[in-house]
């Protein structure tokens, strides 16, 4: 059978971990390890993974004495992986049954795959993981070059892939390494272009995992301060990519210039929303951030958009769009 390591860092989700470990030893058709990386939990973490551990050979795991952090988690768990493929499952989230097989099927079939990733649905209620329809061996796949896969990235420059969905070739993985300390809250979106550089991309029709929604999942880390954050760490994710990791690929400098005018568009359009909610200093902030990823943006239609909104103040330009929304359509312009 097709052997997978699979990687649990888990920090205070003990109450979690259960079934989160639980989905991955019910999988079918793969020989499977597990390692769960406990982060110096608070809560019990530690004693539910060492009574999961105590009744599975199978499960792995690791203590660290001091808090460590997520990003120096995850690379823990990749230096361990020895098996043909790989995937990293936070503790809170379930896989899907029948993933393992419906990706690894693919990727030992065609060599030239550097990873595959599906659906992934969110759940706050047990009761979406037994309604959702998971089985479907005859799955729809979409099979993309590694620079498609990219471009397409860059194209609409945000992360479409969900962490707890993909399954990676460990060739691979351990070709480019580990994630990056820079990039707390996007690493995974450099992650993939990094990966896809060595290898093409599939993507499965079919729901591969379901991620948890709670109060203190990590993707609630960072208002307009968490749209700035979350908007600085995807610049820097395609900065370090450009910069580090995209040796071998075409067109880079056009490739990167795609994504940060992409990024830069999106700042200006939330800086346009953000200065008419009343935040003309939040809208400052983006439209700065918009010039940094991409100089260029200032001879655009969309800055000159912000700017007349700012140049007139935010009582005037209400005033002006009042006058304009009440203008009959057809009207004189």
């Amino acid at each position: 059978m097709t052997a997978v390591d699979i990687i649990v860092p888990c920090y205070n989700y003990g109450r979690f971990l259960g079934r989160c470990v639980g989905s991955l030893l019910v999988q079918e058709g793969c020989d499977i390890r597990v390692l769960v990386i406990d982060d110096c939990s608070t809560d019990d973490s530690l004693a539910t993974a060492q009574a999961i551990a105590a009744t599975d050979p199978r499960v792995h795991l690791v203590a660290h004495p001091q808090n460590r952090g997520h990003i120096a988690t995850y690379n823990e768990g990749i230096d361990w992986i020895e098996a043909p493929f790989m995937l990293l499952l936070s503790a809170d989230d379930v896989l899907a049954p029948g993933a393992l097989a419906r990706a690894t099927r693919l990727m030992e079939d065609d060599p030239s795959l550097a990873f595959v990733y599906g659906k992934a649905v969110k759940f706050t209620d047990e009761a979406v993981i037994a309604a959702e329809p998971t089985a479907d061996p005859a799955a729809a796949v979409c099979h993309r070059s590694g620079r498609d896969f990219i471009a397409s990235i860059c194209g609409k420059p945000e992360n479409p892939v969900e962490t707890a969905t993909v399954i990676v070739r460990s060739a691979i993985q351990k070709r480019v390494g580990g994630y990056r300390p820079e990039l707390p809250h996007s690493g995974d979106l450099e992650m993939w272009l990094r990966l896809a550089v060595h290898g093409d991309v599939a993507e499965v029709e079919a729901v591969q995992a379901f991620t948890r929604i709670h109060a203190h999942n990590m993707r609630h880390g960072y208002s307009t301060e968490r749209m700035l954050g979350d908007y600085r760490q995807r610049i820097e994710a395609f900065r370090l990519f450009f910069e580090r990791g995209a040796d071998g690929l075409a067109d880079v400098a056009a490739l990167e210039a795609l994504a940060r005018r992409g990024l830069s568009s999106e700042l200006l359009w939330a800086a346009i929303r953000t200065f008419e909610e009343g935040a003309p200093r939040e809208a400052e902030a983006m439209r700065n951030l918009a010039v940094a990823a991409f100089p260029p943006v200032t001879s655009s239609s969309l800055w000159w958009r912000l700017r007349v909104r700012e140049l007139l103040g935010r009582r005037v330009w209400g005033a002006v769009d009042g006058m304009r929304r009440l203008r009959p359509s057809g009207g004189a312009p």
